[in-house]
């Protein structure tokens, strides 16, 4: 049990560093909570002169000298006791009963008053701790490396930024509201209880101890379950997010039943954890409850025979004071008993989220780096090899791109192209060797005026949920219309933009798919354009495309290239024929270099490509 806390306090104290600075809220949460406190003890002691009034106790009852100054309890109940005969005394019961009314009144108006004030605080505590946790997760996510990636599943992700937060929120966060007021509260409440019996009050604390025990053995249970319940939701989300992004493939193939099966058994697998659990959890509370109601009857018994006996000095009224005062404790302790169960999902949750905090960013910049803004001579890649995994992607490549100069990438799939390019943009570093920007390591330049001196434009046309304008001037704020035009006359898209509706102000969908093939790869190509680097690398950017999209959007890459050094990927080798230089890979090595015309008289690997392209549409025919 003490290491279940020490493990599950590091959890939290990790968490409030997203609640910094404390000093925000605890210092103002503490003060209302025990102004709410104080005021709610009053409360219910108020009951003892109320019953007395009630039952008959006369002015004599009542002290008829001011007690003796002392810091101590006793002297504050023996001088209100005092004011209170007097009050009797001068002015009648029903006087002295009005006034009590009033008292309580008063009381719980403030009580309730400074346990809003202290919730409120807690909100402001809460909502600033998920901010900062959604703040922090997304910061992580966009400068993750490509590799990352492709190790991780968009579902998982997508629920830790969800799911795992909303759960905290739900669980630790409201453990952490309870365990900040509860056990003051306990003190309280058992202080008070202490000073009107501590014979009963010692005989109440024996049971806790029984109730902490069968509560801590059902949430050792519970957070291997809630663990298992986590990754089967996440499973959930990966497989849901696959099928809506592929759901052509999956119509297209009949496959709706497959892909409903799947899913209704990992949905299936997901309900009968979450049963479990959550029957687990739930069983905490009448546990508790039945463990409270087996205290409060034990206490009417003992203080009952004490009572009766007279073993002791407690009289009726502080008795039933006495039971209403420990049944305010009953819910404090149930909420504890409660918040040490549903902690076990926010503590599963917590540990997705740190983990993912904590993933190091493989593509980083050295504390020393070097400003960049001009490119000037050349790209060189120096003995570069790559490896993924176990597998080599690249293999001791040697490789200069001039500057103004095209230079083709050519091969079959898994050749290294987009590997080597993405070495070129720095979305992955080298496992062997240099890329190197006028002669300087990449690795040796702000990350950030690397990006600014290269564009890239891939096969897939990237574009986000927002306005035309927005997606060409993408990253740019304040952008000058006038260059978001240029830019997009470049790219031979101006004019079925102004045809749009809406024109640049167009909301273009969900990954643009308000737009045709052909537009959304030459708002890229704009995109490219505006961003007016020194450098263009072309992934395959018209591979997806037909023929009268092809023209159109090649005619744009050309205009766009002029004057730029560019390398690009090709598939169709008719689309880099009259590149600078043509640079063949093979199984990640570069094994043919030159221009279309000498690798044809060569006739070597790249002549073999270009035959098996010319003759793989006589063979369909």
């Amino acid at each position: 049990m003490q290491r279940f806390s020490h493990w599950q306090m590091k959890v939290i104290r990790r968490l409030l560093h997203f609640a910094s600075p404390l000093r925000h809220y605890i210092p103002e949460y503490f003060v209302y909570t025990l102004l709410g406190i104080l005021f709610g003890v009053i409360n219910f002691s108020m009951l003892i002169p109320m019953l007395n009034i009630l039952f008959g106790v006369t002015e004599t009852d009542f002290p008829t000298q001011p007690p003796d100054f002392e810091v101590s309890i006793t002297y504050l109940v023996q001088l209100f006791n005092y004011h209170f005969g007097q009050t009797i005394t001068n002015h009648g019961k029903l006087y002295a009963l009005g006034l009590v009314c009033a008292i309580v009144f008063a009381a719980t108006l403030l009580a309730n008053i400074f346990r809003y004030l202290a919730v409120r605080v807690l909100v402001r505590l809460r909502l600033n701790v998920m901010e900062r946790m959604r703040t922090a997760i997304y910061e992580k996510l966009v400068v993750q490396s490509l590799q990352f990636y492709s190790n991780s599943k968009k579902g998982a992700l997508l629920s830790t930024m969800t799911n795992e937060v909303q759960e905290i929120e739900y669980s630790l966060i409201n453990a952490l509201q309870v365990w900040l007021k509860e056990p003051f509260l306990v003190i309280v409440y058992f202080g008070v209880l202490f000073y009107i019996s501590p014979t009963l009050t010692l005989f109440t604390i024996f049971f806790l101890p029984v109730s902490g025990l069968l509560i801590a053995a059902l949430t050792k249970k519970l957070r291997k379950m809630g663990h298992f319940s986590v990754e089967g939701l996440e499973r959930i989300l990966s497989h849901t997010e696959e099928t809506v992004s592929g759901i052509r493939v999956v119509q297209s193939f009949a496959a709706e039943n497959y892909s409903a099966q799947r899913f209704r058994a990992l949905n299936r697998e997901f309900s009968r954890i979450s049963k479990t659990m959550f029957g687990r959890r739930e069983l905490s509370s009448p546990v508790s409850e039945f463990l409270g109601i087996t205290v409060v009857v034990g206490i009417i018994m003992f203080g009952g025979y004490l009572l009766l006996t007279g073993r002791s000095s407690i009289t009726g009224a502080s008795f039933i004071t006495y039971l209403a005062l420990y049944s305010q404790i009953i819910q404090p302790l149930k909420g504890l008993s409660n918040a040490s169960s549903n902690v076990q999902r926010g503590i599963v949750a917590a540990e997705k989220i740190f983990a993912l905090l904590d993933e190091p960013v493989a593509i980083t910049e050295k504390p020393n780096a070097v400003a960049k803004k001009e490119f000037t001579t050349s790209v060189t890649l120096q003995q570069v090899s790559f490896r993924y995994h176990t597998a080599d992607v690249l293999k001791n490549i040697n490789l200069t791109i001039p500057r103004g100069k095209s230079i083709a990438l050519v091969g079959e799939s898994g050749s290294g192209k987009s590997t080597l390019a993405d070495l070129v943009s720095r979305f992955y570093d080298p496992t062997a060797g240099q890329v190197l920007l006028d002669g300087v390591d990449l690795r040796d330049i702000k990350l950030a005026d690397v990006r600014s001196i290269i564009s890239f434009v891939s096969q897939d046309a990237v574009l986000f949920n927002d306005t035309i304008f927005n997606n060409i001037a993408f990253g740019t704020v304040n952008a000058d219309p006038a260059q978001v035009e240029a830019a997009a006359r470049v790219a031979n898209a101006h004019d079925f933009i102004q045809a749009s509706e809406g024109g640049y102000q167009t909301i273009i969908g969900d990954r643009g798919l308000k737009l045709s093939g052909g537009q959304r790869q030459r708002i890229t190509i704009a995109r490219a354009v505006f961003k007016n680097a020194p450098i263009i690398v072309l992934d395959e950017a018209t591979s997806a495309l037909d023929t009268e999209s092809e023209r159109i959007v090649q005619d744009a890459l050309s205009k766009m290239m002029a004057h730029r050094t560019s390398l690009v990927i090709a598939h169709r080798l008719s689309t880099v024929q009259h590149a600078d230089e043509i640079v063949v890979l093979q199984k990640g090595e570069l094994v043919e270099q030159g221009t279309h015309t000498a690798l044809m008289n060569k006739r070597g690997y790249y002549y073999r490509l270009v035959q098996m392209q010319q003759a793989w549409p006589l063979e369909l025919a």
